[in-house]
């Protein structure tokens, strides 16, 4: 009986080793990924050590961007109301008729 607990323990010891080595490796499929993509940047990689200086836009001009970017997303209230009424009708469609209190 004594080589049949040690058989155990040498088997609970390979399933441990495979178990670890296996999360090694899937811990590193990420950083693999990362460097298959050219960095964390995911743009374009140059020569090994070197890196490519981020673009940079003036400040003046990315604070109109984004106020820019901002006016753009903004919706009419005509806009919103058609938004509303779609996603309900498409709700209806999905889910039925809802016999619980309506909002407003």
């Amino acid at each position: 009986m004594g080589n049949g607990m040690s058989r155990e323990g040498s088997i609970a010891r390979a399933l441990i080793a495979v178990g670890g080595a296996l999360l090694i490796a899937l811990a590193a499929i990420p950083a693999a990924a990362q460097h298959g993509q050219g960095g964390a940047r995911g743009g374009p990689r140059g020569a090994p050590g070197r890196t490519t200086p981020p673009q940079q836009v003036p400040a003046r001009d990315a604070t109109w961007q984004q106020r820019d970017a901002n006016r753009e997303a903004r919706m009419t209230p005509e806009q919103r109301r058609q938004l509303r009424q779609d996603v309900q009708d498409h709700g209806r469609d999905i889910y039925g008729e809802r016999t619980g209190q309506k909002r407003p």
